[in-house]
């Protein structure tokens, strides 16, 4: 008897398209992926600048070169602005919204909701301006996960969750420090700083497992007045007051085992006082410069870079960011952050 051809229905079709998708899906989103299939040469370090938009309804994502010039729309993400995002990590971030949080690719034009950390309608919801959401890098399993830190009030308790990017569930952890948590944070080498009224809590991305570290006694613990970088490969804190002298004051730990904390002062030049009122220190750019960039959106808009080494200061303008508002001044927040393409599939 001769044999026919075998012919696939249409719905077997269609069900082998959904397994082919998933799959290109899950391999895209496998962070060695796109490790392997970056651009070469890898595209050059920029900055990424997030403003809100009118009624801070939405926040917009915009690229721009280390050198200034035209700023270029990545993305715009609703339904709101967030109430903090953290610092660039290998071109990820993260808005927080407290019950909930936001991981954003400006490269891909992805961005994803995490599920809610409790419902809206339960009892403890009421709390969330203690609910904080910080975003890590394990740089050897190249793991993203996010860290959610909960200082609940309703039962005095602090807990913590932790969200990998892959799955779909957070995973309650069983043991963390009892802090209130704060709208800052930065990961360094695969930890996760933040700082509480006294201490510093470091989260170890890859093993889950959480270590208060003293503060100097003569650091800056307020977080409107001073920030967390990463300067050449160590969390750093810095003040950013001007002393009498014209110096910034930045703590370096430069033995994380060990709690060393090591001094340094950077001297600006006499006319960076006044500029100084209106400008944070907000990271590190990949030149290892330090970068200093406005609180609002300005016409002409500027960012400094100091060199270290060179003890000097140099100016860069950037073009095609929103006016400045007068109508609206909820609009005019901005911040900026280094920043590197990734390929990298959200999901």
């Amino acid at each position: 008897m001769e044999s026919k051809p075998f012919k696939c229905s249409a719905q077997q079709r269609s069900a082998k398209r959904r397994k082919h998708t998933i799959l290109c899906s899950t391999i895209v989103a496998d962070p060695s992926f796109a490790a392997a299939h970056q651009p070469y040469p890898r595209p050059k370090p920029g900055l990424l600048i997030t403003c809100p938009t009118q009624l801070q309804s939405a926040q917009t994502f915009f690229s721009a070169n280390l050198n200034g010039g035209p700023a270029t729309h990545c993305l715009t993400v609703p339904p709101r602005y967030s109430r903090y995002t953290t610092q660039s990590i290998n071109g990820i971030v993260c808005m927080d919204f407290g019950l909930c949080a936001t991981l954003c690719n400006p490269s891909t034009r992805q961005a994803i909701t995490l599920p809610l950390v409790c419902s809206k309608t339960s009892k403890a919801a009421s709390s969330t301006y203690y609910c904080v959401n910080s975003l890590g890098f394990d740089p050897v399993s190249k793991q993203y996960k996010v860290l959610n830190s909960w200082r609940n009030y309703q039962t005095g308790k602090t807990e913590y969750r932790v969200f990998s990017l892959g799955t779909q569930s957070w995973r309650l952890l069983p043991d963390g420090p009892p802090y209130s948590p704060r709208r800052e944070s930065i990961c360094v080498n695969g930890i996760i700083y933040f700082r509480t009224l006294a201490d510093m809590v470091a989260f170890d991305v890859q093993n889950e497992t959480f270590r208060v570290i003293q503060l100097p006694s003569d650091a800056p613990n307020d977080v409107n007045t001073s920030c967390l970088i990463q300067l050449a490969g160590r969390l750093a804190i810095v003040n950013f007051q001007l002393d009498s002298q014209n110096q910034l004051s930045l703590w370096i730990l430069e033995d994380y085992w060990n709690e060393i904390w090591i001094l340094h002062h950077i001297v600006f030049p006499t006319y960076w006082r006044k500029k100084n009122q209106n400008y944070l220190v907000a990271g590190t750019i990949a030149t290892g410069e330090i970068l200093l960039a406005p609180c609002f959106l300005s016409n002409p808009f500027y960012v400094f870079y100091y060199d270290l080494e060179r003890s000097s200061l140099r100016r860069v303008k950037i073009r095609g960011l929103p006016e400045y508002d007068s109508l609206d001044v909820s609009r005019n927040a901005v911040t900026v952050t280094g920043y590197e393409e990734n390929i990298l599939s959200l999901g």
